[in-house]
Formats: C-alpha cells, sequence, structure tokens
C-alpha cells in the first residue's frame, strides 16, 4: 500500500503500534547503569558505556529514561524493598515502636553496595545536583513517609510528644546513619546497626514508648 492511500482523511499517516518494551533490556540496563555508577560515580556512568554494556541503542535508553539521572535513581531504587520495609514496620505492636523501626530501615543500611551508593551520591552533588534530587524524590522520600506513618501512629496513640516534630526526627535519626556508615571506618554488621540504631532512638526519645502509658 503506497503511503498516500495509507495516509488518514485528516492527511496524518495512520499510527503504528511501538515495539513493546523488554524487560530484559531494561534489566539490563538498570544493572549496568548501577554497577558503573558504584564503581565510577556520575561521570563512570555514561549512557554511552551503558547502553555498550547493556547492548542496546542510546535511543533505547532515552525513549525509558529522560536523563541519565531518572535512569540512576531508579537504578539505585530497584531491588531495595520499600513493600518489605513497610510491612516490618506495621508488623509489630506500637509498644515496639523502637524495633520497628530499626527492623525496617537496618536491610537497607547494611545491604552490599549502600556505602557506596551513598558516598558516590553525595559526591555527585557539585557536578550533578540532579541527580541528588531525582534520588531525593524518588528513593528517600517514599521512605521517610514510611517512617512517618509508624511515628504518626506513635503519636495518636500517645506514645511520643504531641509536640514533636517528625521530619526534625526523620533528619536526626537519617544523619545518625549517614555519620555512623561514611564517616565512622569499619563495616557494620546488621546486628551492630540494629543495636546502634536503637541507641539513636533512646537518644532521642523514642525508646521508651513503650512505658510512657503505663508509668502515667
Amino acid at each position: 500500500m503506497s503511503a498516500r492511500i495509507a495516509k488518514s482523511r485528516n492527511g496524518q499517516q495512520p499510527k503504528r503500534a511501538g515495539r513493546p518494551r523488554s524487560e530484559v533490556a531494561d534489566r539490563a540496563i538498570l544493572d549496568t547503569a548501577f554497577k558503573l555508577f558504584v564503581e565510577g560515580g556520575i561521570e563512570g556512568a555514561n549512557i554511552d558505556q551503558i547502553a555498550k554494556i547493556s547492548e542496546v541503542a542510546r535511543t533505547t535508553i532515552y525513549r525509558r529514561w529522560r536523563s541519565r539521572e531518572a535512569l540512576i535513581a531508579q537504578a539505585i531504587e530497584v531491588g531495595r524493598g520499600l513493600p518489605e520495609q513497610q510491612a516490618i514496620a506495621t508488623r509489630l505492636p506500637l509498644g515496639r515502636l523502637a524495633e520497628r523501626l530499626a527492623d525496617s530501615i537496618v536491610d537497607t543500611v547494611t545491604a552490599p553496595n549502600y556505602r557506596k551508593v551513598v558516598a558516590r551520591l553525595v559526591g555527585s552533588l557539585p557536578g550533578s545536583p540532579e541527580l541528588m534530587a531525582v534520588y531525593w524524590n524518588r528513593y528517600v522520600l517514599p521512605r521517610r513517609a514510611m517512617v512517618r506513618q509508624v511515628l504518626d501512629q506513635a503519636r495518636s496513640a500517645g506514645l511520643t510528644s504531641a509536640d514533636c516534630d517528625e521530619e526534625i526526627l526523620l533528619d536526626l535519626i537519617g544523619g545518625a546513619i549517614m555519620y555512623h556508615l561514611l564517616i565512622r571506618p569499619g563495616e557494620r554488621s546488621k546486628a551492630e546497626m540494629r543495636d546502634y540504631l536503637l541507641k539513636v532512638f533512646r537518644a532521642i526519645g523514642l525508646s521508651n514508648a513503650a512505658n510512657r502509658r503505663t508509668h502515667r
């Protein structure tokens, strides 16, 4: 059929169905982007290299992700278990608030390459602030919302102070984790990190929540 005959009445070519997305290609691109970012930071994870190793065209990547930063942020996010964290955060009774929070966080912060990823993100700030912005929106905010949900439940139940600023608490928790992982030398086991988190919660007044109602 000629192009002229194939045109619709308004003179436009009829749209053809696009090639369906390949989950195998998507996974290869994400895995490669993550590996290159961990190894070489934002500069090491360039689109040409990602496309070459993943055996796809550059256009394939740009059809799926609007920018390199969006791709890397999703690569970091993939497989990081937010649904599992949410399940843990809601499993224990509110009286065990500190344990709930520690258990929902510890697997993430002791995962392989987590320290390298965070260090690479911090290092990317001067040259690529967009990456941290995308990562914050895609990865950090959903996890802060999860922890805030637990804190909201505790406050509603009278287990924490009514005037507690949850955003500040979240910053304190996040800052303590980053300092412990990035500044202090040495690796951390899950048990060691969990113990540290419980100490942080105790220091900011969360660990005694279980006993407040009992002792009023």
